[in-house]
This record gives C-alpha cells, sequence and structure tokens, in this order.
C-alpha cells in the first residue's frame, strides 16, 4: 500500500520560469519576471498550504508572518518540498493528491503548533475600564492613560521589531486583562507623540487546540463581564468571527479567521485592545494662543477638512477660540507676521508652523474614476523632502484659491500633474 502512494508523488514539470533553493536557512524565491521573488524564513514559518489558483496555477503558500507563494513549476521546488516535508513532516498525501489538479484548490499541509497564550480565571475582576495589571512578583497595576514616555522606561518591559518593521514593546512576565490572563500581550510602540496615552495592544490567543475554541471561550467570558449594552456583535461568518466589547472609551476586539478564497487560518483568535478616549490637554495651544496676532487671513469657502489624529501628531490643536473671522465653522488660513507663523484651521482644529520651515505649497487634484475623487492643500518644507497634507477635500477645491493662497503667504503655490482615482 504504501509502495503504491509512493508512485503517487509526481510533482509538476519544473520550467525555466525562476528558481527555489535554500540558503542560510532561507527559502529563497527568484522569478524571471521578479514578480514572485520571496524569501522565506525558515524557521519562522507558521503555516502552508498546497493552492491551485482560479489560472490552474498550482503554489506552495508559506506564512512566517509574511504571505509567500512558491510557484510549483519552478526549478528547484521539488528538492525544495522534499527538505521542508522531511524536516516538518508536511501531510504529503494532501498535497500529491491535489498538486496536479487544475480546478481551485487550496489545502492545509503543515502547522507550526502553538502553545496556548491566555488562561480564563475564575474571578470576577471589574477593571476592564481602568488599565491591566502585570503578574510581576509585586503586581504592578498599569492604568489606560499611561503615556508611551513613561510605560518606555517601566522597569518591567522590554522592546523588539515585528516581522514589518514596527518598534513592539513587550512585558517581561503575563499580564491581566480583566478575567484573563495573556502570556504574551504587547503594543504598537511606532507612535511619534509620547505624551500621549499607548493607543494600541494587542495579543494572539492560541488555544490547546489550535482552533477557534480561543475565540468562543474568550467571547463566553467578555460576554459574561460586559453589560449587554456595551457588547458589540461583529459577524461570526464562514470566513471571520468579530465580536467587541468596550469599556469608557477602551474597545477590546477580538477575531478569529477561517480558511476561505483570500484569506488563511491562523490558528489564533486577534485580540487587540484600543484607546479610543479624548484628551482635550493635548489639544490645548496655549502658549501659542496667548500671543498670536492674525495679521491676515483668508476663508476657504468650501467643504475641507485638516487633520484630527491629534494623539498621533503634536502639531495638531483645537482651533483658537480668538482665530479670525468671528466664525467656528470657517475653514481658514492666517498669517501671523509678528510671531512668523502660519496656520490652517478647520472648524475644530488647527495646526500653526513657522513661516522660515515652509518652501512651497502643492495643490494635488485626484480625478474620480472608480473612487469619487479628491484633492489636497500640501505643504512643502525646507529640510524635508516629503509633502503634508495640511487640507482635504473634493476634486479642485483648493484650484480657486490658488492666487489668494499665494498673495497671503507670499510662498509658491505648485500644481501637480492630477492623475485618476483607481
Amino acid at each position: 500500500m504504501f509502495g503504491k502512494y509512493l508512485n503517487k508523488r509526481k510533482f509538476p514539470k519544473e520550467e525555466n520560469l525562476g528558481e527555489i533553493y535554500i540558503a542560510e536557512n532561507k527559502i529563497i524565491c527568484r522569478s524571471n519576471n521578479a514578480f514572485k521573488n520571496c524569501e522565506i524564513n525558515i524557521d519562522a514559518m507558521q503555516y502552508a498550504y498546497m493552492v491551485v489558483n482560479a489560472q490552474g496555477e498550482s503554489s506552495l503558500f508559506i506564512c512566517d508572518h509574511h504571505q509567500n507563494w512558491l510557484p510549483t513549476n519552478f526549478k528547484g521546488f521539488s528538492k525544495v518540498y522534499n527538505t521542508l516535508s522531511s524536516k516538518f513532516n508536511f501531510n504529503d498525501v494532501v498535497f500529491f493528491k491535489n498538486i496536479n489538479k487544475t480546478t481551485q484548490q487550496k489545502h492545509l499541509v503543515w502547522r507550526k503548533l502553538n502553545n496556548t497564550t491566555f488562561k480564563i480565571l475564575d474571578k470576577n475582576y471589574n477593571d476592564y475600564a481602568l488599565g491591566f495589571e502585570i503578574q510581576s512578583p509585586q503586581k504592578t497595576f498599569i492604568n489606560w492613560d499611561t503615556t508611551y514616555r513613561y510605560l518606555e522606561q517601566h522597569p518591567h518591559v522590554y522592546f523588539n521589531e515585528s516581522p514589518y518593521g514596527q518598534k513592539i514593546l513587550n512585558f517581561k512576565y503575563p499580564v491581566r486583562l480583566g478575567n484573563i490572563i495573556l502570556t504574551d500581550f504587547k503594543a504598537y510602540f511606532d507612535n511619534a507623540r509620547t505624551d500621549a496615552p499607548v493607543l494600541h495592544f494587542y495579543t494572539h490567543a492560541f488555544d490547546v487546540s489550535n482552533s477557534d475554541k480561543s475565540y468562543y471561550a474568550l467571547k463566553e467570558r467578555f460576554q459574561k463581564d460586559f453589560l449587554e449594552e456595551n457588547q458589540y456583535f461583529g459577524y461570526e461568518r464562514d470566513d471571520q468571527n468579530s465580536f467587541s466589547f468596550k469599556a469608557k472609551g477602551i474597545v477590546i476586539s477580538i477575531v478569529y479567521t477561517y480558511d476561505s478564497t483570500y484569506l488563511f487560518d491562523g490558528a489564533y483568535t486577534s485580540l487587540s485592545v484600543k484607546n479610543e478616549r479624548d484628551y482635550p490637554e493635548l489639544l490645548a495651544n496655549s502658549d501659542y494662543e496667548n500671543i498670536m496676532e492674525v495679521s491676515e487671513y483668508l476663508v476657504i469657502d468650501t467643504s475641507v477638512k485638516t487633520s484630527s489624529d491629534y494623539k498621533r501628531n503634536r502639531q495638531i490643536k483645537r482651533r483658537p477660540a480668538n482665530l479670525l473671522p468671528n466664525n467656528n465653522d470657517a475653514v481658514t488660513i492666517w498669517v501671523d507676521h509678528k510671531n512668523s507663523k502660519i496656520g490652517f484651521a478647520d472648524k475644530c482644529y488647527s495646526q500653526v508652523y513657522n513661516t522660515c520651515d515652509i518652501s512651497s505649497f502643492t495643490i494635488q487634484n485626484v480625478l474620480p474614476a472608480k473612487g469619487g475623487g479628491a484633492s489636497y492643500l500640501e505643504l512643502n518644507f525646507k529640510n524635508d523632502n516629503r509633502s503634508y497634507v495640511i487640507f482635504y477635500g473634493s476634486c479642485q477645491n483648493f484650484d480657486a484659491y490658488k492666487e489668494k493662497i499665494s498673495k497671503l503667504t507670499g510662498l509658491e503655490i505648485i500644481t501637480a500633474p492630477e492623475y485618476y482615482d483607481c
């Protein structure tokens, strides 16, 4: 019987379309057209699937935190597959049963088994809205309003880099979130505004079964802990489950992803905690407001806005109460000759810059196509090659104001080439 199976180990014919090989514990895939180039860290492999796409092309899909596709008809594929199968004990029966089919297929051939990363307590803590507790020898409670600056110096944390290059904060001990212990609680630490509270914590919650049991266990506990009015059912579909819970501006979300046409079962529940609270003190700009003088101003009499993401951008402040004209709904550009400033405000937010730092403006129109189009007024800085969007609105909203803005500020207005919103 086993010999009969061996005779069915038939790989697709390899062609000179690209090459796959292993070097220094990495799988290297080089395509003749570079479209399918990739490098896979073998030690970081999470799962592998045998896939035949809608065009009848077969690949070995491997996730090492990035999505990688190894075409089965590239030179060297069979050698690499046999090496990986021997090392990780791939399901060769499933692979060879389906790899030469031309109809769309998707089958798991291997998955790394992860240890359980959470524990549900038989307790009744009711502090979800307050923060979380580090399970250090002398337990330490961290308030949700704790800033990046403070947490960065905490003795119970350390940092590393995510597979996507992000700075990640890790805890040296498990963390208690309400009535759940999380062994791998983390935070994205890429916010340039360090005086703001940490905005996003997360973890991958694995059950011992590496299945959606993690989702249903967490959901059951959260539903017990949260009032119905603070529970927000998203959806539970064949491809994904989603549920959220709110605690005074703190949003706890759980998501489990299944296999589908475009998604892959990760075997864990993605648990995230996002801080959506308002912090009006971060919008205060009293130092400037107390001395500001509006020398001249221009009202943009069309529907445009400036950015409101003040928890990430310290440049974003509230609209000054004494800004002329005395119309809180007026989108305004003003110059302050006394303090050498240029300011921009919509009805809620403002941004103020040193005049000497700005080299010019750019108007960028995006023409309607598949999307509705848009228009951006961008600042160009003398010591930065990037452009920064200061106002945005509907397509061509700023064209009529080009000469007026230039006259007000004394700066050049560049009109960028238009392109379609597709």
